[in-house]
């Protein structure tokens, strides 16, 4: 089965350690996030790709 999972962040950055924190508990196949609030070079891309989110 394929879990995908869609959220409304608003601001990407400031709430860096909540995704995080989402992503080991309950481990998506897919994360979707909307209204990142930030530029492409802000976006935390490093950080998820350590878990696995690319």
């Amino acid at each position: 089965m394929l879990s995908v999972a869609t959220w409304n962040i608003n601001s990407a950055r400031l709430r860096l350690p909540i995704i995080e924190k989402y992503l080991e508990m309950q481990a998506p196949d897919v994360l979707c996030l909307q209204e990142i609030k930030c530029q492409e070079h802000q976006f935390p891309a490093e950080a998820l790709a350590k878990l696995g989110y690319e």
